[in-house]
């Protein structure tokens, strides 16, 4: 598939002004989550807590905090999201180099070589900022990031590409390094895995998914691709989007027997829904793009996030459901519980309520913080923020507070126990 015919004027309609902020920023099944939930607050002040009365529906109010407390600020190419690592204590991102969109979407290695620096750093509360390895070459920042490490893709000159699980420290391990151009690679905080591949010269992109020990190419037909796999946060199964002609349809794909989908799940899924009728390869891959890692559908969530280019903003979709869009100008988003989800807009951070038919929504923090999940609990997650040439990180922290307790009838109170 050729990617170049569709570089431009298409890739504006997602600005790297959303993705930066200051730079630029039906099926009938029915699935279920877990509902535990969080009340959000209103306007934090950089570094401190704030608490309000937001809650407002039920016979107590609930007030809640919402700390955002800076970790550090490092330099980097201002065109490519870091990864953190689930348990929010590490972080990578592309310092220097800056990779053609052509090569992002699966192009071979261009005639000049490319050179990247990936820098990998701690976010740990004993030493945030510090160092942990770098990894530099022709290598390319990958889609998801494990507590072991995070993943990384060499495109060589032949148009093969090699896709590696890079240690914190620095050091690949390989994961595909074959004859296929491998790319689109994403993982999941067990160490699963999932990935696409091509013909070196081209071509439709099939699904190769490694789970509990079975590496398994999911079926594809002729003139179809599968592209941008996600693990679902619920643990059950996976997410990936069918593109046939300009046909781009988000489909889920069930685990079985402890192991990958399927290998014919891709043939009739049971749960799908058309996302676009004007789509392409650089479509599905923008549409990513901005919810990288744990982001694209977080711990115990059953929603898969994207960016609809149709709609110019960040949707939901949840298999037997339809497609959510969330808040206009939004280029990021994180579901936090089922009811609430953190949206970030070129000039605020917003809480978006998803159980009303409308979604109605209400400032966080000024700044356009984009919020990444961890695996620490629904209230702990991290920060990033964009200027011109660095990131800042810090750490973010909604922690519903318990209502007080119902006051006591003094002469109950004085009664002898029984």
């Amino acid at each position: 598939m050729d990617a170049s015919r569709d570089m431009t004027p298409r890739r504006a309609a997602l600005p790297a002004a959303l993705l930066f902020a200051t730079l630029l920023a039906g099926c009938s099944r029915e699935r279920l989550s877990t509902r535990e939930r969080l009340s959000l607050a209103s306007e934090p002040p950089l570094g401190g807590a704030h608490t309000v009365l937001i809650d407002e529906s039920g016979p107590v109010r609930r007030q809640v905090q919402l700390e955002i407390a800076p970790v550090t600020r490092l330099p980097c190419d201002g065109h490519t999201l870091p990864l953190v690592s689930p348990d929010g204590r590490k972080l990578v991102l592309n310092a220097r180099g800056e990779v053609p969109w052509a090569v992002r979407v699966g192009d071979p290695l261009p005639v000049g070589g490319l050179s990247c620096r990936l820098d990998s750093v701690s976010l740990a509360p004993d030493m945030p900022g510090a160092p942990l390895g770098t990894l530099s070459g022709p290598w390319i920042l990958g889609r998801g990031a494990s507590n072991e490490g995070y993943l990384a893709e060499r495109p060589r000159a032949d148009g093969g590409r090699d896709i590696a699980l890079v240690s914190w420290e620095g050091k690949p391990r390989m994961v595909a390094e074959d004859e296929w151009c491998n790319a689109f690679a994403t993982v999941a905080p067990d160490g699963a895995m999932a990935w696409c591949r091509r013909p070196p010269e081209g071509g439709d992109w099939q699904l190769v998914c490694e789970r509990g020990g079975v590496r398994r190419v999911l079926r594809t037909t002729e003139g179809t691709s599968w592209l941008l796999p996600v693990f679902g946060g619920d643990g059950t199964g996976m997410f990936a989007f069918r593109l046939e002609g300009s046909s781009l349809c988000a489909v889920w794909l069930p685990f079985v027997e402890g192991g990958p989908p399927a290998e014919d799940a891709t043939a009739t899924p049971a749960m799908i829904i058309v996302v676009s009728l004007r789509a392409n390869l650089s479509w599905a891959v923008r549409a990513m793009e901005p919810v990288s890692g744990l982001a694209a559908s977080p711990p115990k969530r059953e929603r898969l996030a994207l960016w609809h280019e149709d709609l110019g903003r960040m949707a939901l979709w949840a298999p037997g459901g339809t497609i959510e869009p969330l808040a206009e100008r939004s280029f990021s988003v994180t579901v936090v519980d089922p009811e609430n989800a953190l949206v970030t807009v070129p000039d605020a951070l917003l809480r978006e309520r998803l159980i009303v038919s409308k979604h109605t929504t209400s400032p966080l923090s000024t700044g356009s913080w984009i919020a990444r999940p961890t695996t620490l609990s629904a209230g702990e997650l991290i920060g990033l923020r964009f200027d011109r040439s660095a990131v800042e990180v810090a750490r973010l922290t909604l922690s519903p507070e318990e209502p007080p307790a119902a006051a006591t009838d003094p002469a109950a109170s004085n009664a002898p126990a029984h």
